[in-house]
């Protein structure tokens, strides 16, 4: 059954059912085939965002300073497995980092204390002098010791 609404030149609604024609009518095969294919096109585009988003992940974990832009070089060459994932991803990454290695991070030396023990001692006064024993005044460089008591 259908329903149809006509206004009257009073303002008045009308309404009356008339039961002979359909309600829905089916779509036309044109406008179905389209909505399948736009389907398609945003189930391959969600499909790639994923797996963009994947490798702009393991770029991030290899110390990639611009991932994004990464990704844009070798978008041709992604290959998108079954799952989704991407199935060349480390290939991809390692082919980035000897391609552009001034894109990646790299990693902080380590340390090896190269500064160690050259702490300035606390500067020498003629109190300090004063509060030290004789053996602990032996220890220390006489040049130091001239010039602190030849101070005024």
């Amino acid at each position: 059954m259908k329903k149809q609404t006509n206004i009257t030149a009073g303002g008045e609604a009308d309404t009356e059912i008339k039961g002979d024609e359909p309600i829905a009518q089916a779509p036309d095969e044109t406008a179905s085939a389209g909505l399948m294919t736009e389907n398609a096109e945003l189930r391959s585009a969600l499909r790639l965002s994923a797996a963009r988003d994947q490798l702009s992940t393991a770029l991030f974990a290899a110390g990639a300073r611009t991932p994004a832009l990464l990704c844009d070089a070798v978008n041709a060459d992604l290959q998108i497995a079954d799952d989704g994932g991407v199935a060349n991803a480390a290939a991809l990454v390692e082919r980035l980092k000897t391609r552009f290695p001034e894109q990646f991070r790299r990693a902080s030396p380590i340390s090896i204390d190269g500064g160690a023990g050259r702490s300035t001692p606390a500067p020498l006064t003629k109190d300090a002098l004063a509060k030290m024993s004789p053996a602990e005044i032996t220890k220390l460089d006489w040049a130091a010791v001239r010039r602190v008591l030849s101070e005024k």
